[in-house]
């Protein structure tokens, strides 16, 4: 076997191990699909008995005029249609009723998933792709698992009675239809792959059309400030259109599939029109049975076609699937953690502590792509501490391994005397309140983005406390629903000191032993900042806090300042100490007032 088919047969069987893990997710509502099993039975059975009633109907009713036939004749019809009613009502209700559920537990898993995904996780992939997957593909694969799962059962039903029924009328004409079956199998197998491939580009250039258009809304007002409009939209278009030629080409696969499936059977029902009329075989051949025969091949046609067709929206499920499945099978964040904690006294100990985003990490000391290099820190509790240098220096990853955001490969960070990964995630996190210069607020009221910490189980006065506490209260008060007001998408009704004001309040909410803030002052009116200081003092009153400063001029009165470059710590002490060794914190004063002065 060549390396081409080797490479075919793995992704056919891929393809169908994902289908098979697709269709574990209905097999969840058993009672109910076995319910719309029967329907769908009762359902295609009721069609091959529709078209058995018509060779009585023609030659008992008509032909011979046996007064019983006539008389029970409509009966036996509205019996069939009855069965029929009832047949699809079971099959159609609870079909739906099982792939809903199927995407409500596709979506739950995907949002479970997302929640427990490494920070670095959604540093590699957009945001829009994992909305995509969670909205967009759940709707596929919820079509192969359930739509086509009726279409499976109930048209082969119909198409088998049917058969069955067309070789009890006459064998001989059944087979003009059957030699036809290796060809039928033929353009499936190639329908097959084409809309796989086109199944699989639709997904990822849907993707990319939201991506695109989630970049731009976010950012409109940058798009309009420098004119980037034009930029945008041939941007849109690029991706819009391959969309579109990706969707036209399947399109195109699933419009000649089922005109060419009709012209093969109309082939065989001409040969069967030919076939009964020639020679001496009408004789053989009642009017009933000629006309229930050709009714049985009629009606093959339409479930034999959703048959051929079913082939699109099991291999558009299938291309789905594999991208949902791609997320759910992603690595969540690695809980190794087994000592219970409560509350830390604050202590922090860093030992030697080394970092690299790259997976794996290196192995040579000095190859450039260790972010941390050799870090070892000590903290005590209650200690403010600043962290200065230039971007790049490793202040935003020294601050993101602590809550293990990232992970490190080297070393080992402690809080009091344990190693912060033999602490679980939860109790680890809970050490930890944090306020950056990117305030993070929740479409919903005040109240709740103050105490977040608790859920929907927020304590109002407690909520109250911290708002005043991070002087939020005087304004929120002036609001018309005031604590209830409901701040728009992260707080785009609030102002930016309100914002960070409430950010402070969720963080005095938290109550939390370490505090760590990422330039929580900056880009503030002189107002708003002097708010904002004073509520970080009641913040910071009693906790280990770490800072992250770009203006110097705001931690002048840390009890300690740690300057690093490269990954390292090379400076640290304080503000009057480090000025007077004339060292790296001198010279970035100097530069930054420098600059302020310019």
């Amino acid at each position: 076997m060549n390396p081409e088919s080797l490479k075919q047969r793995a992704r056919t069987e891929a393809g169908w191990a994902t289908y098979r893990r697709l269709l574990n997710y209905t097999w969840r509502y058993t009672r109910v699909l076995v319910i719309a099993i029967v329907g769908m039975v009762v359902a295609g059975l009721s069609e091959v008995g529709f078209a058995a009633l018509m060779k009585p109907l023609l030659d008992g009713s008509f032909v011979e005029r046996d007064p019983t036939l006539v008389t029970w004749m409509p009966l036996a019809l509205l019996g069939v249609f009855l069965f029929r009613v009832i047949g699809e009502f079971a099959s159609n209700y609870g079909m739906a009723w099982v792939g809903r559920s199927v995407i409500r537990d596709l979506r739950h898993d995907t949002f479970a998933q997302v929640l427990h995904l490494p920070p670095r996780y959604f540093d590699r992939v957009p945001s829009t792709e994992v909305l995509t997957r969670l909205n967009y593909q759940s709707e596929q694969v919820s079509e192969a698992a359930s739509k086509a799962l009726t279409i499976l059962i109930r048209d082969s039903v119909t198409v088998i009675g049917l058969l069955v029924w067309m070789l009890y009328l006459s064998w001989q004409l059944t087979l003009f239809i059957l030699v036809l079956l290796p060809l039928l199998v033929g353009m499936v197998a190639g329908i097959s792959r084409a809309f796989r491939r086109y199944a699989r580009r639709i997904q990822e250039s849907m993707g990319q059309v939201s991506h695109v258009a989630e970049e731009t809304i976010s950012g409109h007002r940058v798009v309009k400030l420098y004119g980037g409009e034009d930029y945008e939209s041939a941007r849109f278009d690029r991706q819009n259109q391959y969309n579109f030629r990706a969707f036209m080409k399947m399109q195109a696969v699933q419009a000649a599939s089922s005109p060419l499936t009709q012209f093969v059977l109309a082939i065989g029902v001409a040969g069967v029109v030919w076939f009964a009329t020639s020679g001496d075989r009408m004789d053989d051949i009642t009017v009933g049975t000629f006309v229930s025969f050709i009714t049985a091949l009629a009606m093959t046609l339409a479930p034999a076609k959703r048959l051929i067709n079913l082939n699109a929206i099991i291999q558009k499920g299938i291309a789905a699937g594999e991208s949902l499945f791609a997320l759910l099978d992603e690595p969540r964040e690695t809980e190794s953690g087994t000592q219970l904690v409560g509350r830390v006294s604050g202590r922090i100990a860093m030992e030697d502590v080394w970092l690299s985003y790259r997976d794996p990490a290196p192995t040579d000391s000095r190859d450039p792509d260790w972010v941390l290099k050799g870090v070892s820190l000590e903290i005590a509790a209650g200690e403010t501490v600043a962290f200065v240098g230039q971007s790049g220096a490793g202040k935003s990853s020294l601050m993101g391994a602590l809550p293990r955001f990232v992970e490190i490969q080297r070393g080992a960070i402690r809080l009091d005397e344990m190693r912060h990964d033999d602490v679980p995630l939860a109790d680890l996190r809970r050490q930890f309140a944090y306020v950056s210069q990117e305030t993070v607020l929740f479409n919903t009221t005040i109240a709740a983005n103050i105490g977040y910490a608790d859920g929907a189980d927020f304590d109002m006065e407690r909520v109250r406390e911290a708002a005043k506490a991070a002087f939020a209260e005087e304004f929120i008060e002036q609001l018309a629903e005031g604590f209830e007001t409901n701040i728009g998408e992260n707080g785009v009704l609030l102002s930016g000191g309100q914002r960070q004001r409430i950010a402070i309040a969720r963080a005095l909410y938290r109550d939390a032993p370490i505090l760590l803030l990422d330039e929580a002052t900056s880009a503030l009116d002189t107002r708003s900042e002097g708010f904002i200081q004073r509520a970080l003092e009641n913040l910071t009153r009693g906790r280990t806090t770490l800072v992250i400063a770009h203006r110097l001029s705001t931690i002048e009165h840390a009890d300690r300042i740690v300057v690093m470059e490269g990954g390292r710590v090379v400076e640290q002490g304080r503000h009057e100490e480090l000025l007077a060794a004339d060292g790296a914190y001198a010279g970035l004063y100097r530069l930054q007032f420098a600059d302020q002065a310019d």
